[in-house]
């Protein structure tokens, strides 16, 4: 298998990543763990919601899953997504009381967990080569209020 390139979207609007979302479609399936960092505001739940719009049958699908924690969707095949935002866990121990590790630890699952380098543990897990897992890393910046930058970089089990 050919290895998958890293990415960079540089100088991109919420616009144009709908359509850029298509260049990672081969990654969203159960087992890949999409991870969103950025500044708050950066645009993680727009990322989000760019694949949810993509891949499930739910257009609008993908607001901010902060107050529940978790979010789930459906795409085709069965696909379940989760949708997580971490930013109201305070440590690993709410995280774990809180019965969102769980979820999170079920490979059947295409996960899109915003703030997950918050918990260093659970990322660990991720990339845990017993995990079988595929990350994609996507940190996202703004160079200016209508754009935004993606820099995906992608860890895949062989």
């Amino acid at each position: 298998m050919a290895k998958k390139k890293n990415l960079e979207w540089l100088a991109c609007s919420e616009f144009e990543l709908s359509e850029r979302i298509l260049e990672i479609k081969d990654d969203l399936v159960a087992g890949t763990v999409i991870a969103l960092e950025g500044e708050m505001g950066a645009g993680k739940s727009a990322f989000a919601r760019a694949i949810l719009n993509r891949i499930t049958e739910s257009p609008g699908a993908g607001g901010s899953p902060t107050f529940p924690l978790v979010q789930e969707y459906h795409g085709p095949g069965g696909l379940r997504i989760l949708h997580v935002d971490l930013y109201r866990i305070d440590s690993e121990e709410e995280l774990f009381e809180s019965g969102i590790l769980e979820q999170l630890e079920d490979r059947g699952v295409l996960l899109l967990v915003e703030w997950s380098s918050r918990f260093p543990t659970l990322m660990r897990t991720f990339l845990s080569p017993r995990a079988e897992r595929n990350v994609l890393f996507v940190e996202i910046s703004i160079p200016s209020p209508e754009v935004r930058e993606y820099r995906i970089t992608r860890r895949v089990q062989s």
